[in-house]
């Protein structure tokens, strides 16, 4: 395939619009967006340990230790023994967590389908069967 340079540009450009959403969101609910990823993260994976987050997010162990307090502190997750291992805590996402995690991904959702208004039905169709190709 022939790098077509402006399709390059273009995804750079919606990547970076996208994520300013998030962070114009995140205010009302908040939180700061490492929160937001690192809630996401554990929703995602459900048993996981704070070295998990660090190595996905990497991040040094004392900077993931004051991540989970502040989750914690607002009763987001809860540290819970690990099952197998005396040294770790599993890390979950608590209801409190998982309805902020949704009341977000709502207006988030709702500020990128801003984007979408010019389009008529028959573009947005086609939009999403190329979107749908996409190796994701």
């Amino acid at each position: 395939m022939n790098n077509d340079p402006v399709i390059t540009y273009k995804f750079r450009e919606i990547k970076n619009v996208i994520s300013s959403y998030l962070i114009q969101v995140l205010p009302q609910f908040h939180i700061s967006p490492i929160m937001m990823y690192a809630l996401e993260f554990l929703r995602k994976h459900p048993d996981c340990i704070a070295v998990d987050i660090a190595n996905e997010f990497g991040l040094t162990r004392g900077a993931i230790t004051q991540l989970l307090d502040k989750l914690e502190e607002q009763g987001l997750v809860v540290r819970k023994p690990h099952p197998t291992s005396r040294r770790s805590l599993l890390i979950q996402v608590t209801d409190k967590g998982n309805h902020l995690i949704n009341e977000i991904l709502d207006a988030y959702h709702q500020k990128i389908e801003q984007l979408f208004i010019p389009y008529t039905a028959e573009e947005l169709s086609v939009l999403k069967k190329l979107l749908e190709k996409l190796p994701l």
